[in-house]
């Protein structure tokens, strides 16, 4: 079974015990303040992954499970945080279907794959298919990679 740490970032102390444990095992920061600067400020430190202290504490084993399964949930704020450092961005940007940018829209959002594929009226695994071939025209490997990269390349559905 994986280790997991969950740290509460009320002041900068925290960041040494998240550090402590980051290269053995999975910490999750929870955030008074979850804005993008403190969720880029907690992974900096080394966290696995970082949600809002009041966050449902369903959403929050939801995220504890995702980064210990090497997945981030990122708010879109921080995608966007993200995306801003990469120059020239539109330049380079992959052929992307409508519906594949509505795909990555809903993972920002938090959807499951499973719920994306039974909305686009595909089978999870061929859901995860496509994604892994959207995730290589988007020159990435994981599902927060391609979420930073929708953004970056201005794919994401601000609705």
């Amino acid at each position: 079974m994986a280790e997991a740490t969950i740290i509460t970032m009320r002041d900068d102390t925290e960041c040494d015990a998240i550090e402590t444990h980051s290269d053995s095992t999975t910490v999750l920061a929870l955030l008074p303040d979850p804005s993008a600067a403190a969720h880029a400020h907690a992974m900096s430190h080394g966290a696995s992954a970082a949600t809002d202290w009041n966050s449902d504490p369903d959403e929050i084993v939801v995220v504890l499970a995702d980064a210990i399964a090497g997945l981030v949930r990122l708010p879109i704020s921080v995608a966007r945080l993200l995306a801003a450092e990469w120059p020239d961005a539109h330049a380079l940007r992959p052929d992307v279907e409508p519906e594949e940018a509505a795909w990555l829209t809903d993972l920002a959002a938090g959807a499951t794959v499973a719920r994306v594929a039974d909305e686009a009226g595909y089978s999870e695994r061929a859901m995860f298919r496509k994604l892994h071939d959207l995730y290589t025209r988007l020159g990435v490997s994981s599902r927060a990679e391609a979420i930073v990269a929708a953004e970056r390349f201005g794919l994401l559905d601000d609705e």
